[in-house]
């Protein structure tokens, strides 16, 4: 036969011509066994080949998909929350959310970034309102109510640096109620510690400005500031930030120093001086004190120099209604006497109208309580008013407009004791 296929069978053994190998895996260049294949791997790449892949040899969790996951992922491990800067601001110079704020913020984490309803135009010229409205009523409620109805919380770092300047502009008295008005609104919610924090920013870039109409600008900023923090309102790393260090340069540096002093958090408590609610208490007694003497003395000078000297004017609806209240109590002529003073006060234009106003929104808000203490109440109340706008204390459409309201079943405002 043919030399070459003698050659091969020359070489095997056994009485078959060749040796079956043990275990089934056949012989060279075969497949070998079923399920080899399972446990096959390839084998390492050299550093030198040109297939190889430095990535290959790094964890699959630092591999960066997109730039906004891993600027998430970043923000996770320092704390920080990047909800409401897609409206502007910096990406990692935000506070990170106080603890007792975190879950409050994570059930709705897009609440900032969500488009606001109206223009940035519009959305200021609504906050002067509001602020201003409030510094006269104090009615915190109806503030909040309003601003929520805006439906622009991503420009709510607007309103905080609205509040802050006209608080500016006015008594320390002003300045505290706006520092207990951020505190309450981020308290429900409605403010964000990081839209505050951009509020602040605002300020810090305009400062100087400001200084040109209240020389005191820096040290009120830091006042409020300070007093954020101490609020709970802003976390304290948002002071050692490096770049609202930067950007508030002398106001950080004074917030800080306030914060640092010894009892610093309880000193902050009256950082606009004794205005807090206990000194409102004491205001209160000492308004009834000095109408009560009023009616004892019948002195009407004394009576407007003491209201004057109060220096409350922003408080003078207390006047309204304690004047009343009290007078429910009283003669016919202790009520005349009492509706004299209420005249002569807008008359020297010690009371301004929207604080009668005020006064009397006030009682009719609380008729109902009244009635359960002093049955006729209603009809003692309307002979106030009706008086008051004989007077020119106020506008007849005013008067109709509160009666409307209030004594047609309309919702009552929050009666204030």
């Amino acid at each position: 036969g043919d030399p070459a296929q003698r050659l091969d069978r020359a070489g095997l053994k056994g009485k078959r011509g060749w040796t079956k190998k043990k275990g089934g895996g056949h012989g060279k260049f075969t497949w070998g066994r079923p399920g080899d294949e399972t446990f096959m791997t390839e084998p390492e790449l050299s550093r030198y080949d040109p297939n190889y892949d430095s990535l290959d040899d790094e964890d699959e969790s630092n591999v960066i998909f997109d730039v906004l996951e891993y600027h998430q992922q970043m923000a996770r491990k320092a704390g920080i929350s990047l909800d409401g800067f897609q409206g502007g601001g910096h990406l990692f110079g935000a506070p990170p959310a106080p603890p007792q704020a975190a879950a409050a913020q994570r059930s709705v984490p897009l609440a900032d970034s969500l488009p606001a309803k109206i223009p940035l135009k519009d959305f200021k010229a609504k906050c002067m309102e509001l602020v201003d409205e409030f510094l006269t009523s104090e009615d915190t409620e109806e503030l909040k109510d309003d601003l929520t109805a805006m439906h622009s919380p991503m420009l709510h770092y607007e309103f905080v640096r609205r509040a802050i300047t006209l608080a500016m502009e006015r008594s320390a008295r002003e300045r505290e109620l706006v520092s207990e008005l951020l505190s309450k609104l981020y308290g429900a919610r409605v403010l964000s510690s990081e839209q505050c924090g951009k509020g602040f920013e605002r300020l810090f870039e305009v400062v100087e400005d400001l200084q040109l109409d209240i020389p005191a600008a820096k040290r009120y900023i830091s006042q409020f500031l300070a007093r954020a923090v101490a609020d709970e309102i802003l976390p304290p790393s948002f002071l050692s930030d490096p770049l609202i260090e930067r950007l508030g340069g002398e106001v950080i540096d004074h917030a800080k120093v306030l914060l640092s002093i010894k009892h610093g958090l309880v000193r902050l408590d009256n950082v606009w001086g004794t205005t807090s609610a206990a000194s409102v208490d004491d205001l209160k007694q000492e308004i009834k004190m000095l109408l009560q003497e009023f009616i004892n003395s019948s002195d009407i000078d004394e009576a407007c120099e003491c209201i004057k000297r109060l220096g409350v004017p922003h408080f003078h609806h207390e006047i309204i209604k304690r004047a009343v209240v009290l007078s429910l109590d009283f003669s016919e002529r202790e009520q005349a006497m009492m509706s004299s003073l209420l005249a002569e006060l807008g008359k020297r234009e010690i009371i301004s109208d929207k604080q009668v106003e005020i006064g009397f929104r006030r009682l009719y808000a609380a008729l109902q309580d009244l009635e359960l203490d002093v049955p006729g109440a209603s009809k003692i109340l309307e002979v106030f008013i009706n008086q008051a706008a004989k007077d020119n204390c106020l506008p007849a459409q005013t008067v109709e407009a509160i009666k409307k309201r209030y004594l047609n079943g309309a919702k009552s405002a929050p009666t204030t004791n």
